[in-house]
């Protein structure tokens, strides 16, 4: 818990000089409604209307730093190919602040245009604000390491975009981030042979990210940490089966944190194929390819670093990220399972393959099989339904080997309740909101979701 009475925003980046970033003025907007706060940072709970809208609609408010709007400077590989013109072209981070002694970021998507916009108009539709604001809930409320939406405000404009029917209603969104530093951070520097200010990043992204003392703060452990947590995020798009659809070199943060949602989708039934951005004519983020896509990313890291480490070392730590993703795919299985590992690693890969055998049945939805799984064979005995519902598949001797975990309830896990968010109810949830302005559905999910949220963190499973 948070002590409110000596919370501050800071200004962002304060560690870093002016070569990460540029300073930017916000647009200005005809009118700012609240569409959705969020109740889970209770450092902002007891904002008015009036307060809430300044601080996140303005930028105006006692709360913020004075320096502020800082749109960071990167490049990136835009499915594989280097494009040198990005950076934040429709947001900025507005101040940083720490929360259990983690340095967390306020930033904006759609506050307007940057030096980074080129010919775009730096706004953000309401539908993919709305969107955003369901996805990062629904990846939250799973336990997936994601940005967090806290505020998304409609601001009274009519945009045209290529790839939804226009004109259509404009946003102001803002989220909680770790970090705002990406892999594209990186190459930007290296693009100008910027060695010195890649140094210093490094150092920084250990001291204020990694927490390492002094003595630890040096390249390799950072370049570890970083493979680490990215083959970690990796494993948990697979097991929540969720597809990002744009996991370009600047879509990829140091700290492992899933973030930037456009056209995701997420998985209704098991499909390695599923494509979730229709711009993606070969599939190369398609669900399947989403570990090889972040590793290719991360390898464009580690050819930076070879100005400060052996390409031996380096070459060393990218192998780790096999097996790194290997096993947080199982630590994350059982977890979601409820169940225990077994001891012999071979049961545990079998148990992987007896269980993808089931999950890729066609006749089950994805979310359906863990549902009815979770729990394992303590909930197997106590649901014959499910043998007669899973009859092809022999449940009691896939799950032998594992065992329920001890702390299982299973009056507290039949309250967990069945949640999805796919493409349809998202588009009717739109629908509502754009033909009768009807936020019910919207909210209506958003309050499940949170139930979903709060069951799991219950559970042991946020």
């Amino acid at each position: 818990m948070i002590e409110l009475s000596t919370f501050k925003l800071v200004s962002p980046y304060a560690f870093l000089d002016d070569s990460f970033y540029d300073k930017v003025q916000p647009a200005k907007f005809p009118k700012l409604i609240t569409r959705y706060r969020n109740p889970y940072f209770e450092e902002f709970n007891n904002l008015s209307d009036e307060e809430w809208t300044n601080l996140f609609g303005k930028f105006e408010s006692p709360l913020l730093p004075e320096g502020k709007n800082f749109a960071m400077r990167y490049h990136g590989h835009q499915f594989q190919v280097y494009n040198p013109d990005i950076g934040d072209g429709r947001g900025f981070t507005i101040a940083q602040f720490y929360k259990n002694n983690d340095l967390l970021d306020l930033g904006t998507k759609g506050s307007g245009i940057t030096p980074y916009s080129r010919s775009g108009d730096g706004r953000l539709t309401l539908k993919g604000g709305v969107r955003e604001v369901l996805c990062s809930n629904y990846l939250d409320a799973l336990g997936v390491n994601t940005s967090k939406s806290i505020s998304l405000v409609e601001t009274g404009e009519q945009l045209s975009r290529n790839d939804e029917p226009s004109p259509t209603r404009s946003s102001l969104l803002v989220r909680v981030s770790h970090s705002h530093l990406r892999i594209g951070t990186f190459q930007y520097h290296a693009f100008h042979q910027d060695f010195q200010s890649i140094e210093f990043l490094i150092s920084s992204i250990g001291k204020y990210y990694f927490k390492f003392s002094d003595q630890n703060n040096i390249p390799i452990n950072i370049f570890s940490e970083i493979v680490c947590r990215c083959a970690q995020l990796a494993a948990s798009y697979n097991i929540y089966g969720f597809v990002h659809g744009v996991l370009n070199t600047d879509n990829i943060n140091i700290t492992g944190e899933s973030f930037d949602y456009g056209p995701y989708r997420f998985l209704e039934k098991y499909d390695p194929n599923k494509i979730a951005a229709y711009f993606d004519r070969f599939g190369l983020y398609r669900f399947s390819k989403q570990a090889d896509a972040i590793f290719w990313n991360v390898q464009q890291l580690a050819s930076i670093f070879t100005k400060f480490l052996d390409k031996e070392l380096l070459v060393n730590e990218l192998k780790k990220f096999v097996d790194l993703y290997n096993d947080e795919v199982l630590r994350l299985l059982f977890k979601r399972l409820m169940i225990k590992p077994h001891i012999n690693p071979n049961h545990n890969t079998r148990f992987l393959n007896q269980f993808y055998q089931i999950l890729s049945d066609q006749d089950f939805f994805y979310e359906e099989v863990y549902y009815d799984l979770r729990g394992g064979m303590q909930k197997i005995k106590n649901r014959k339904d499910l043998n007669q519902k899973y009859q092809k598949y022999n449940l009691e001797k896939i799950f032998q080997n594992h065992d329920s975990i001890q702390e299982l309830s299973l009056d507290k896990l039949n309250l967990i309740p069945y949640e999805t968010l796919y493409y349809d109810e998202i588009e009717k949830i739109w629908d509502a909101i754009d033909k009768y302005d009807d936020w019910s559905l919207f909210n209506n999910k958003i309050d499940s979701i949170n139930k979903l949220k709060e069951a799991n963190i219950i559970n042991g499973l946020g």
